[in-house]
């Protein structure tokens, strides 16, 4: 019985010395290397019509240029997912309304990505050259699959 108890005290002592020697390890590294600031990662979720004047564009682009202002030059990944009616922004509104197509490029010059659903596209007869500035480039498979793929990723998620 002693002898079992020895040899479970001596497995035990060899892995907090495995660990030890991890984190030693490990501490050694993260010292040499310092942490880059982690990035905001920040997701709009828009799936709603413009509403009356666009105004629910209006507002979801004002919010966006608020919230640019309060950020880090460069210390963020900012999302704008767009599925369903959502799509109205660069189809309908940005092709209307100049000032509209101006605050989208304006967006993007600063790092904003629109993402469009591929799936919507599809099952609405939407062509790629309808809508405002987009490219393949900003297609995702399907816009609901992509909020969940972020929100898994850590994005912090914001409906308008």
């Amino acid at each position: 019985m002693e002898a079992a108890m020895a040899a479970r005290m001596r497995r035990r002592a060899g892995l907090t010395g495995l660990l030890a020697a991890g984190a030693a390890t490990a501490g050694g590294a993260a010292a040499q290397a310092p942490a880059a600031p982690a990035k905001e990662l920040i997701l709009y979720h828009l799936n709603q019509p413009g509403g009356e004047e666009f105004r629910h564009y209006r507002q979801l682009l004002r919010n966006l240029r608020n919230h640019l202002s309060v950020l880090p030059q460069g210390g963020y990944d900012l999302r704008v997912v767009m599925h369903g009616a959502g799509l109205g922004l660069l189809r309908l509104a940005a092709r209307q309304e100049p000032q509209i197509a101006a605050t989208v490029d304006e967006l993007k010059l600063a790092g904003v990505r629109f993402e469009i659903c591929r799936i919507t596209l599809r099952l609405d007869g939407i062509k790629l050259e309808e809508l405002y500035d987009a490219t393949e480039d900003d297609l995702v498979e399907s816009g609901v699959g992509q909020v969940a793929r972020l929100q898994h990723r850590g994005f912090a998620y914001i409906k308008i």
